[in-house]
């Protein structure tokens, strides 16, 4: 494996998913700014904890958006095309059964507890039906698209995968600005609105892999063996899902039940801000990720690791100079953004981007297990720690504590569980976790230590909107900066340059 070629291609597809990233944050955050306004508080807290009743079915196709671009990527990386043919049919096939079940799951147990448990204002309840209704469609429909998807990222095409998430994002922009046009029941209109983007999507998805990927090209077999290979591996990523789900939307449910929908729509408000900064970071590992599965399926060990360490390095410092600048700053930023802010949103919002923090850095790590096919152990430690967020947050909240805590708690436990992938991952594939240490966590600490004083002193006289951009334009240069020496090594400064000497040459 070439390591030089395969940092350029990483380099460009980053630059792809970054002009991705950008444009779609732009459009989700005015998106959301229009959805808050006209569906109301409680409109947009019935949208928000009826969707994570959905959710709760929604860690299937995470686990199987992994699964997928993990066999693709190892079949890809050993060049064994005509496995790589059956492995994607039978993908197909696993996500249909799937999706069969999900529905009858959503239909049953799902429907019941959504009118015996969920609480909804006064007459509201045929209304959060007719949503929860649309978002089932909505979630089938996204997952059939994930075989393509992970089709494309596997192959590295991410300047398609930019263009298709790029007109995804305006097609929710769209049904957000239909909102502005009409009147009656909004939420409801908002629901199907985003299911008919979901199906203009799966078309675009389909047609363009079948018309540039052989592999794609369905073909109807079933092979007990390899469906059951698939189905094994992704039944313990859904165990992780399960724990992730019980980490978000189970809190959420959680709190809908104790402090009803306004506290849900702080909680979404503070999701909508952390998805946006995490996507600097999921744009990134997206690129990172194929050549660390690839590089170990070829036994490039060597390449591996240096992946592994860069990109959990890298993850770090990107989310943390926009991160950082968001938490100093979150309560101005909310007054610009928001005509009315929710009560708790911003602690809610500056905790969980903390939690996003310690996430980038275990994204690499994630990865790699992955990467070895067996997670099974891995995954039952991993998700019993994710999901205590859920007995958690039932405990601080029947003590009649401060909702404030359950972020606390989820910072906290994340951080173990950080601590704890790298010891697993040392029994795993002797994973050299003292080397990652001194490599990773050791630069990573020092940034922190060296950054965050001056603006946190700073923080405490601006007050002004005006000194606000000041603070934050202060904290980006000197996060920026200081990163370029703590974070970079001298290899990864030089190539750096080189790429903006390059880009100078080329405007030139």
């Amino acid at each position: 494996m070439v390591a030089g070629s395969n940092n350029k291609r990483i380099a460009k597809n980053t630059l792809m998913l970054y002009i991705r990233m950008f444009l779609i944050m732009a459009v989700t955050l005015f998106s959301f700014r229009i959805v808050l306004k006209e569906l109301g508080e409680d409109g947009y807290g019935i949208y928000n904890v009826v969707a994570g009743v959905v959710i709760l079915f929604s860690f299937l196709s995470s686990a199987l958006t992994q699964s997928t671009q993990r066999f693709l990527s190892y079949h890809i990386g050993r060049k064994d095309f005509d496995e790589l043919k059956r492995v994607f049919s039978m993908c197909i096939n696993v996500h249909v059964v799937i999706a069969v079940t999900i529905l009858i799951l959503a239909e049953t147990i799902g429907l019941w507890f959504l009118n015996m448990y969920m609480q909804f204002p006064p007459g509201m309840s045929a209304t959060a039906n007719i949503v929860y209704q649309f978002s089932i469609a909505t979630f089938v429909i996204q997952l059939l698209v994930v075989p393509y998807q992970a089709s494309i990222i596997s192959n590295e095409k991410m300047s398609f995968y930019a263009y298709f998430s790029i007109i995804e994002a305006f097609l929710k922009l769209s049904a957000a600005l239909l909102l502005t046009f009409i009147t009656g029941n909004k939420v409801v209109v908002y629901s199907a609105a985003l299911c008919i983007a979901a199906i203009s999507i799966l078309f675009c998805y389909r047609f363009y892999c079948r018309s540039h990927f052989e592999h794609c090209t369905y073909r109807y077999l079933f092979d007990s063996k390899l469906f059951k290979q698939i189905l094994s591996f992704s039944g313990w990523n859904m165990l992780g899902g399960i724990g992730n789900v019980g980490a978000t939307q189970g809190v959420n449910v959680i709190l809908n039940i104790f402090m009803g929908v306004a506290l849900n729509a702080a909680m979404g408000v503070s999701n909508q801000v952390a998805g946006a900064v995490s996507a600097f970071v999921t744009n990134m590992q997206t690129a990172f990720n194929p050549q660390i599965i690839k590089s170990y399926a070829v036994e490039d060990r060597e390449y591996f690791l240096s992946l592994i360490f860069r990109a959990s390095r890298f993850s770090f410092f990107l989310i943390f100079i926009i991160g950082f600048p968001v938490i100093l700053c979150c309560s101005t930023i909310f007054d610009i953004w928001l005509t009315e802010t929710p009560d708790y949103a911003i602690p809610f919002t500056q905790l969980i981007i903390i939690f996003c923090m310690i996430d980038a850095i275990s994204g690499p790590l994630w990865t790699a297990a992955q990467a070895s096919g067996n997670i099974k152990t891995y995954m039952i430690i991993i998700a019993s720690m994710i999901f205590s967020n859920v007995p958690a947050a039932y405990v601080i909240l029947y003590f009649g504590l401060s909702p404030v805590w359950l972020m606390v708690y989820k910072v906290l436990m994340n951080f173990i569980i950080h601590l704890t992938r790298i010891g697993y991952l040392h029994w795993l594939i002797k994973f050299p976790s003292l080397v990652y240490l001194r490599k990773v966590m050791l630069p990573i600490a020092v940034f922190v230590l060296v950054v965050i004083p001056v603006p946190l002193i700073i923080a405490n006289f601006s007050n002004t909107i005006f000194e606000n951009i000041l603070l934050m334009l202060f904290t980006l240069c000197e996060s920026s900066i200081l990163g370029f020496y703590l974070i970079m090594n001298k290899e990864e400064r030089r190539f750096f340059l080189e790429k903006i000497r390059s880009m100078k040459q080329r405007i030139q």
